[in-house]
């Protein structure tokens, strides 16, 4: 029989599980910080002991719970890896003994992608129905770019540079990776009239000058997309999904987008290719 694992020396000297936690967590951005954080403490509170002690009863138990408060297998699979990504980098810095988390296996996701796609003439209802000025600027890059929503928020005066034709925006992705977007002539003029604020570098800020923050932008996409009349739950990640979608069906090649995007590989960016197939052998078949 194999061994769950086998033993690391300690590459540390923390000794306490909220020592742990923080290096753990180093390093990834504030919106994975914050979700590993929430499932993590959802789950100590649940075995009520260190994970030193934590045995595998206990995360099936745990598991178990989670199906039966009806989290949906998306939400599940996320949650079992984010406690295995704890347990396997707790193991190989030596802090625990044993990884008993890679005895669990996490359930398969359900990609509902296909269900979070905007055709091209509710994107356009969308943007049309966006007020003018911030609102219509920042969800028209959004889309325009494929943007995550972070990214956008985060931009600054100083990251928005002309080209010969058009511009560039400069921005920081998952990982702290620096990638640079090109945007349209149009676009960048219309970012250009966008107010500067006396209290920020920001680029997209509110009506007090400070910086706008995910929660205001969830507000402005509901509102937008409730006044356009198009699908209730559109999200700022449901443009960047029309982004990549409608990019490849126009005849983008697939490597582009996936550095456009920030991917770290074209195996995450060609789940759009399945989302939306624009060939199968389907075709060759008369019936």
């Amino acid at each position: 029989m194999t061994p769950i694992t086998t033993y690391h020396p300690p590459i540390t000297e923390v000794d306490n599980d909220t020592q742990v936690i923080y290096l753990w967590l180093s390093g990834l951005s504030p919106s994975t910080q914050k979700t590993y954080t929430r499932t993590v403490n959802q789950f100590l509170a649940f075995v009520e002991k260190p994970l030193a002690k934590v045995l595998l009863e206990d995360l099936t138990r745990w598991v178990d719970l989670l199906f039966l408060k009806d989290y949906s297998q998306n939400s599940i699979a996320l949650k079992v890896s984010t406690i295995k990504s704890l347990f396997s980098y707790a193991w190989k810095i030596g802090y625990l003994s044993l990884n008993i988390a890679k005895a669990v296996k996490a359930p398969s996701g359900i990609s509902a992608l296909h269900e979070r796609i905007l055709e091209q003439p509710d994107v356009k209802a969308l943007i049309a129905a966006a007020k003018p000025g911030r609102d219509l600027s920042l969800l028209t890059l959004i889309y325009a770019t494929g943007l995550r929503a972070t990214e956008a928020l985060s931009i600054n005066w100083r990251d928005l540079r002309p080209r010969k034709e058009g511009g560039q925006v400069t921005v920081t992705g998952k990982g702290g990776k620096i990638r640079t977007v090109l945007i349209s002539q149009n676009l960048y003029q219309q970012l250009q009239q966008l107010p500067r604020s006396d209290k920020t570098e920001a680029l997209f800020t509110t009506r007090f000058g400070n910086r706008l923050d995910r929660h205001q932008l969830h507000r402005i996409v509901k509102a937008t997309a409730e006044k356009a009349g198009i699908n209730e739950h559109t999200s700022t990640h449901w443009l960047r999904h029309a982004h990549a979608c409608h990019s490849l069906e126009n005849g983008c090649d697939i490597d582009v987008l996936m550095r456009s995007l920030g991917h770290s590989s074209l195996t995450v960016t060609s789940k759009y290719l399945h989302a939306r197939p624009n060939e199968g052998s389907s075709q060759f078949i008369n019936i």
